[in-house]
């Protein structure tokens, strides 16, 4: 029923030590790119790419569907996500990882999509650190099963594209077709504003009476209803807000950003994460 993976060892690798050093992204992309695991345009890493087309790869195989990374997949990187983000997920009981999420909805329709997660803390993904990846299945029968391994550096790298090679060359040897590797079936994707999930939104408002009530009534309005807010007060003008969601839809918060845009109160909406795996 439904797969979340953490697949990308680059982006695992520098969300570890962001959390793990309070580093900003730029030091730490530096670090990973000197000692090989990113490459000189990390692009496909860290925007995402690299973690969509696998995850078109491992949905296709776990629902029997053929899907487009790059129409059905929805896709964001971490480029967004700042020592703050973590900062404040970490004082909620969560950690910051780039996950990819398929999972089936009640119509049968598949839920595809890549971006910065926060995980509370006691799930299995969430100790999965450094630029070590693991694919979490939850299944009707078979329950909750997790695989893991290193998924970054010139040895895992090396060793799976040879692996891959090699089996290639046995099954045209024996003129063999892994038939059970081609979907049967076009995959129906679920609108990426239907999707469904908590929220955090980071935002730098006013600091003046009223602020949260007015911010509070545009969630409202939007039938987005909030679990918790944490404040912090910045310099006598400004306040730093963090809203943490109860389930709600795309559709609804990205209506709400909108209205945020035109809201007085509202000076910057920092980041926008989303909140799985409870």
């Amino acid at each position: 029923r439904e797969l979340m993976g953490i697949v990308n060892g680059t982006t695992n690798f520098i969300l570890t030590k962001m959390t793990r050093e309070g580093a900003d992204f730029g030091d730490v992309l530096a670090q990973a790119q000197a000692l090989g695991y990113a490459e000189a345009d990390p692009t496909a890493d860290v925007d995402g790419f690299d973690a969509a087309y696998k995850l078109a790869i491992l949905a296709s195989l776990a629902f029997d569907s053929t899907i487009d990374a790059q129409e059905d997949i929805l896709r964001e990187g971490i480029r967004g996500v700042s020592a703050r983000d973590i900062e404040y997920a970490t004082e909620l009981g969560y950690v910051i990882k780039l996950v990819a999420l398929a999972r089936r909805d009640a119509d049968e329709k598949l839920e595809l999509r890549v971006h910065p997660m926060l995980l509370p803390k006691e799930h299995p993904l969430a100790g999965v650190s450094d630029s070590f990846n693991a694919v979490f299945v939850r299944g009707d029968a078979l329950g909750d099963a997790m695989f893991y391994g290193r998924g970054a550096g010139d040895g895992p790298t090396g060793s799976a594209v040879v692996g891959d090679i090699i089996e290639a060359a046995k099954n045209r040897c024996r003129k063999v077709i892994n038939v059970e590797s081609i979907p049967t079936q076009q995959a129906v994707v679920q609108p990426f504003d239907e999707h469904t999930t908590r929220f955090c939104v980071r935002m730098q408002v006013g600091d003046r009476p009223g602020t949260i009530a007015q911010i509070a009534g545009v969630f409202g309005e939007e039938g987005v209803s909030i679990e918790s807010i944490v404040q912090r007060h910045g310099d006598g003008e400004s306040a730093e807000i963090f809203w943490l969601t109860h389930v709600t839809n795309q559709r609804a918060m990205s209506a709400s950003l909108a209205k945020f845009e035109n809201l007085a109160v509202v000076r910057e909406i920092s980041s926008v994460l989303r909140v799985e795996g409870e």
